[in-house]
């Protein structure tokens, strides 16, 4: 398991480390209950974050921001592509080369289980996760400069 502390900067030694709620990114499209699994991960980090459960440094932020971006463009850019799995391939004129397919868009957008509808919670669970770290880092930053202002007035003369 994934502690907070491993994403630069952890909460108060009272708080909930979020211990098993850290989204596990590494998921099969095509593997519906994983993909709902991940989604409903990244909405309890993202609570936990918005709850001040955890918080990130700048440089852990960055390193985990990065990640979430690549997917996001990546995302992006492939989704432009899609229509290709929509398209009902040329595979003749049997009754066989149809049902396959007919069977090939099925599996790219036939229902919930589907492939794109997959792809499309993928992405919104991984912006979940990056507005999760965002609300981390602003977190950590909130912290930092509270403690700054505490020990400020350490050493100085009434």
């Amino acid at each position: 398991m994934t502690s907070a502390s491993e994403f630069g900067g952890g909460p108060p030694a009272s708080a909930d480390t979020g211990q098993g709620s850290v989204p596990d990114l590494l998921v099969n499209p095509l593997d519906t209950e994983g993909v709902h699994r991940l989604n409903e991960s990244a909405q309890k980090f993202k609570a936990l974050a918005e709850g001040g459960g955890f918080a990130v440094n700048e440089a852990g932020f960055q390193a985990y921001n990065k990640v979430c971006d690549d997917f996001i463009h990546g995302y992006d850019k492939e989704a432009r592509n899609f229509f290709h799995l929509l398209t009902r391939a040329k595979m003749g004129s049997s009754d066989y080369a149809n049902q396959v397919a007919d069977f090939n868009v099925k599996v790219a957008n036939g229902d919930k289980q589907s492939m794109i509808p997959n792809l499309k919670l993928l992405l919104d669970s991984i912006t979940q996760v990056q507005q999760a770290l965002q609300i981390a880092r602003n977190n950590y930053n909130a912290a930092d400069s509270e403690h700054a202002q505490t020990f400020s007035g350490i050493g100085k003369a009434d």
